[in-house]
């Protein structure tokens, strides 16, 4: 909500500013939630507002008992940068920088009350037009196309909304204390949603790095916080991410509550473990109150390597089955692996798939559909591929060429693991022997 600005006007209202912070509690009515629906976006709300059970009794609660909306929601909370008291109740609220300010807490019901209004608006059609959104993502567009409708109809909407809005004190000194609080506030608030880490550390700007690292193609597709309807989720990468960082030869923040398997079995220790990486005064610094960015030169060209992985990673799950084949005939037979046939996309045998599978990050057709835990180990092994110089990580060999000429002898090895493990791909994920195993073979094809 970068350099946008609007009127709230409160039925009643409450101006508190004796604090750090100041702070207005009332009321809005029907005719601000628009013009706040007109602007807003979540970008500085940590959990993305999504359609289901919570937005439909919302929905209910307005259709229903709108004269009660106010006492059985606890509304929405904004973060402003300012906002200066007109006459009758109304305040002119101002967005200056879209990282800290916007809609905190409160995205469900700002998404319930946004598809309440289009559905006054559009009518009896109003099913078959909202049944399309599934997230907050799709509503402004749609909001925008019967933005005359809603301006027609909002006179017959009779329901009052429980805002809050926070806003700095006047002077240097009060925008500072606004910065540092807006994060830990928008924590605090939504606690009671279960936040992920993951959603805590993209607000925190953990995550910018990875962001700006990985292949734009597919940062979109990315979860980047709770309900944000990304295919790949974050913590894939953020686990990936501690293969390049293992090679960082200083003792990093967070690097003790990491170890290998924990990129396949425990990806939560790998976020809570880059988490308090990223958290350290050594490894970045505060820019927007708790907001940091990554300074550390070694850290950040470790995660810069990670744009290769999601292409490495592929590769590797399109060639493995052919490799173990050469290797021990029999890929196929093993009980956690399925295969595309299409004479037998009818069968009803479990082996057999009904659609060809795809690889996990680009989505590249293939033939097999196979757990991950066979492919990790291959994944960690990459680090021996690297080269550390003055403090800075990067590639000593062209992965893509070394996977491709080195696989099918590097399978003649760890086939065996694979065999000793009975086929189970959870054992041979979870067993730190199969990770030192694929690193030692890859680090001795260098030589």
């Amino acid at each position: 909500m970068q350099n946008q600005k609007f009127v709230i006007r409160f039925d009643e209202c409450c101006v508190r500013d004796k604090y750090g912070l100041r702070r207005i509690e009332g009321t809005a009515t029907v005719d601000s939630m628009i013009r706040l629906l007109d602007v807003a976006d979540l970008n500085a709300n940590p959990r993305e507002a999504k359609v289901g059970d919570v937005t439909d009794e919302i929905q209910e609660t307005l259709q229903s008992t709108p004269q009660w909306f106010q006492f059985k929601s606890k509304g929405i909370l904004i973060a402003a940068g300012s906002c200066i008291a007109r006459e009758r109740n109304r305040f002119e609220v101002q967005f200056d920088d879209g990282d800290i300010e916007g809609i905190l807490d409160g995205g469900h019901n700002l998404l319930a009350i946004g598809l309440h209004i289009l559905s006054a608006a559009i009518g009896e059609e109003n099913q078959k037009v909202l049944r399309g959104i599934k997230r907050w993502e799709q509503l402004p567009d749609i909001w925008r196309s019967y933005r005359d409708k809603i301006e027609d109809v909002k006179s017959t909407l009779t329901f009052f909304t429980p805002l809050e809005i926070i806003y700095p004190q006047d002077g240097v000194q009060g925008r500072d204390e606004f910065q540092d609080a807006v994060l830990d506030v928008a924590r605090a608030r939504n606690n009671n949603a279960q936040l992920t880490e993951e959603t805590k550390a993209n607000k925190a700007g953990y995550y910018d790095v990875i962001r700006e690292s990985i292949d734009p193609k597919l940062v979109d597709q990315i979860e980047w916080k709770t309900n944000d309807g990304g295919r790949i989720k974050v913590r894939d990468l953020v686990s990936l991410a501690w293969v390049p960082l293992s090679r960082v030869e200083e003792d990093l923040p967070g690097k003790s509550e990491f170890s290998i398997t924990a990129i396949y079995r425990s990806k939560g220790a790998c976020v809570s473990a880059f988490n308090k990486l990223m958290e350290s005064d050594e490894i970045s610094q505060k820019t927007k109150g708790e907001i940091r960015e990554l300074v550390h030169p070694g850290v950040k060209s470790a995660i810069t390597l990670l744009k290769d992985f999601p292409k490495l990673f592929d590769l590797i799950y399109e060639l493995f089955p052919d490799a173990y084949n050469r290797a021990s005939p029999g890929f196929g037979r093993i009980g956690s692996v399925r295969f595309w046939d299409p004479t037998k996309a009818k069968s009803r045998d479990p082996k057999f798939l009904s659609a060809p599978p795809h690889t996990k990050y680009y989505r590249t057709e293939c033939k097999y559909d196979f757990p991950d835990g066979f492919v990790m180990p291959i994944m960690w092994a990459l680090r021996e591929l690297m080269q550390v110089k003055d403090g800075i990580i990067s590639w000593a060999v062209n992965p893509e060429k070394f996977i491709r000429d080195n696989l099918d002898d590097t399978m003649k090895v760890y086939y065996g693991m694979i065999t000793m493990a009975n086929y189970d791909p959870q054992k041979v994920g979870k067993t730190a022997a199969s990770y030192h195993l694929v690193a030692n073979d890859f680090k001795s094809r260098l030589r």
